[in-house]
């Protein structure tokens, strides 16, 4: 039996996604809108249906850029690490093709989305890229816990502490003009912007922290704001989403300080699960690998619908780089 979508009212979204134990915080309407007013796009709840039966979410963007269409779950570049399709394993693919055909039928030029870790699907048309994560089993004895980070990570979780670098819960938005001059600092090694917004950091703090599902943490030392992050938490498992410092303290070793100190947080709140949120940056990989997790892969497809579509897919990963140096160098005239 084939599947069909259809559009659901927003304010039954959060009901129905309850039935899925696989869902992320990235399939909640909160994410959702921030993402559509920070991004300027629209968000389509749709519900997958089998015989009139509600058997998956699919939440879908529609944007357009330049002069094309494009449906995206999510598009590259929005913080948003998965999205795709909620649905039983035995629906995924028809569940794709039923958006493959609905993006044709709106005559998008490009459909793009990233699946959950674990989920996977067969040659049904699209193309794909296999990305990877890293994600830690937690556990309730911090013993257990220490000896899961390497040699190396607990000798510079002992060096920050030894160096007076302490750890505290951010409590108001303001933080985060300090977090973006970090996150300038960071990015302009490779002369970009920083790649989140500092108003989805707004948003979501507005949205997600007094539901306790945002939390910020700073590394200070000598009463000065040395690095942070930002995580997400739902319901078994914390998310790492974003992490900035100050150059001058990566000596004092503050992030791995930070992140010790948000797992042994997370095992004693109940978290059973730490994703790391990313493991195909070199730099970035070897430091979430030093923790101890488990390398989890998944699926990234993309799918151009016309030959503009094929055009600017070949176009963008050319003149991607160059576009953010050019946004860069007009930041700072």
């Amino acid at each position: 039996m084939s599947l069909n979508l259809r559009e659901l009212p927003r304010e039954e979204w959060d009901e129905h996604l309850d039935r899925f134990p696989d869902a992320t915080p990235f399939h909640t309407r909160d994410w959702l809108e921030c993402l559509e007013e920070v991004r300027g796009a629209n968000w389509i709840p749709l519900g997958i249906f089998k015989g009139g039966k509600l058997v998956g979410l699919a939440p879908i963007f529609s944007l357009t850029r330049g002069f094309l269409k494009l449906l995206a779950s999510p598009l590259t570049g929005w913080a948003t690490p998965y999205l795709g399709p909620l649905c039983g394993e035995g629906e995924l693919e028809d569940a794709l093709r039923a958006l493959r055909c609905m993006a044709s039928e709106c005559r998008a030029a490009y459909l793009e989305l990233t699946l959950l870790p674990g989920k996977d699907i067969g040659d049904i048309g699209f193309r794909k890229e296999i990305r990877t994560t890293y994600i830690l089993d937690l556990e309730p004895d911090e013993g257990a816990m220490w000896k899961k980070l390497k040699g190396k990570c607990r000798n510079m979780v002992r060096k920050a502490e030894r160096s007076g670098v302490e750890i505290r819960e951010v409590g108001s938005p303001g933080f985060f003009n300090t977090y973006w001059e970090m996150a300038e600092e960071v990015y302009a090694k490779s002369r970009r912007p920083p790649a989140i917004p500092l108003k989805f950091f707004r948003r979501l703090w507005d949205r997600l922290r007094p539901k306790g599902k945002f939390k910020v943490l700073a590394a200070e030392h000598r009463g000065k704001s040395i690095a942070a992050a930002a995580f997400l938490l739902y319901r078994d498992t914390a998310y790492y989403w974003d992490g900035v410092s100050f150059i001058w303290a990566y000596s004092l070793a503050p992030n791995n300080l930070l992140q010790w100190a948000f797992i042994r947080w997370a095992a004693k709140q109940g978290f059973s699960r730490y994703d790391m949120l990313g493991a195909d940056i070199p730099g970035v990989a070897r430091f979430k690998a030093s923790f101890g997790p488990r390398l989890e892969a998944y699926s990234y497809l993309f799918l151009p619908l016309t030959l503009p579509g094929r055009l600017a897919r070949a176009l963008y990963g050319r003149g991607a780089p160059l576009a953010r140096a050019v946004e860069y160098w007009l930041r700072k005239r």
